[in-house]
C-alpha cells in the first residue's frame, strides 16, 4: 500500500474510532491530543503491516510505543480510570480490524496478522506501565536513550567505550568503534530527517550483534561499539551496514535516494588506547575518506 493510500486510510479509522466512541458513550475522552495520539498508532499499525522492521517503533523505546506510554501518562494524569482506557484500547483494535476485515481483495497474511497483534499488545503494555508508574513519566524515557530514535545515547555510549577499552587491555582483546555519519539534504530536525533518522536506527538494531553497543552519537551520527571484534572484520561489518541501511531507504520512496552514509573506524590498541581517542580517529577517517585519503 502506498503512503497516500496509508494517509487515506488512516484518516478513515480515525474518523471511524471517534464514532465509536460517541456510540460508547465515552465521547468525552475525545480532544485535539487524543486525535493526535490516534492518528500516530493507527499510522504506525499501517506501517507495520507493509514493514516488517516497523515493528520496532512499537517495542520498548520504540517512537509508537512512547507516545502510547504518554498518552497513558496523560490519561492518568486526568484522573481517567483504567477501565475506560483499557475500553479505548479495544475500541482502537475493533477499528483496525475491521478496516482489515473491509478490504475484501485483501488475502489472510499470518505473519502480518501476527506482527500486528504484537503491535497492539506492546501498546497495551505501555498504557498499563503508564498506570503503574508511581511518577508521570515512563520508563521508556530513560536518560540513557536517544528520546528520537530509542537506541543509546552518547553519555551511555561513551561510559560502555571507557569500560570496554579497559577490558580488552585487562584481557588483551579487540575493540572496535564503527562510525556511520547520515548524510542527506534534508532540514535538520524535519519531518522527513527525523522518519531518515528512526529508519536508519531500525536497521541498525536489526542487523547488530545482541554484544554490540548501538547509539546515537550526534544528531546524524550513529555508533556502533564492537566488542572482540577486529578492525578488518568491523570494516566488512560497515559495509554490510552501509548496503542495508541505502537497500531500506531506497524502498522508503525517490526523497530518500539521495542520502549516503558515510563510515569511519577506530580500534583499540592500533588507533588509541582511550575510548574518545577511538571515537575521534572514527571521526577524522570519515574526514580523509572524504577527501580522498586513506
Amino acid at each position: 500500500m502506498g503512503a497516500f493510500s496509508n494517509k487515506r486510510a488512516v484518516k478513515k479509522m480515525v474518523q471511524a474510532f471517534q464514532k465509536v466512541l460517541g456510540e460508547e458513550s465515552i465521547d468525552d475522552l475525545w480532544d485535539d491530543r487524543t486525535e493526535n495520539t490516534v492518528e500516530v498508532l493507527y499510522t504506525g499499525l499501517m506501517n507495520c503491516v507493509d514493514d516488517e522492521l516497523f515493528l520496532q517503533e512499537f517495542l520498548p523505546f520504540g517512537s509508537t510505543y512512547r507516545k502510547a506510554g504518554e498518552h497513558g501518562v496523560y490519561r492518568r494524569n486526568r484522573q481517567v480510570p483504567i477501565e475506560k482506557v483499557m475500553q479505548e484500547h479495544i475500541l482502537l483494535r475493533d477499528v483496525f480490524w475491521e478496516y482489515r476485515r473491509s478490504r475484501s481483495e485483501k488475502e489472510h497474511d499470518f505473519a502480518v496478522e501476527k506482527r500486528v497483534c504484537q503491535c497492539f499488545n506492546n501498546l497495551l503494555q505501555a498504557t498499563v506501565q503508564a498506570y503503574q508508574t508511581r511518577e508521570p513519566t515512563m520508563d521508556i524515557l530513560d536518560p540513557l536513550r536517544d528520546e528520537l530514535t530509542g537506541v543509546f545515547n552518547s553519555l551511555y555510549f561513551m561510559t560502555r567505550l571507557e569500560e570496554e577499552v579497559k577490558r580488552s587491555e585487562r584481557y588483551l582483546r579487540d575493540v572496535t568503534v564503527v562510525l556511520l555519519h547520515v548524510d542527506s539534504a534534508f532540514e535538520p530536525e524535519s519531518d522527513d530527517d527525523d522518519e531518515l533518522m528512526k529508519a536508519v536506527a531500525r536497521v541498525l538494531r536489526r542487523n547488530s550483534r545482541a554484544s554490540d553497543i548501538l547509539a546515537r552519537v550526534e544528531y546524524d551520527k550513529f555508533s556502533v561499539l564492537m566488542p572482540e571484534t577486529r578492525t578488518q572484520d568491523a570494516d566488512a561489518a560497515s559495509k554490510r551496514f552501509k548496503d542495508q541501511v541505502l537497500e531500506y531507504l531506497a524502498g522508503m520512496g525517490d526523497s530518500y535516494a539521495d542520502v549516503n552514509i558515510e563510515i569511519g573506524i577506530a580500534s583499540y590498541p592500533e588507533h588509541g588506547e582511550e575510548g574518545s581517542v577511538l571515537l575521534q580517529e572514527a571521526t577524522e577517517s570519515i574526514l580523509r575518506e572524504g577527501l580522498g585519503g586513506q
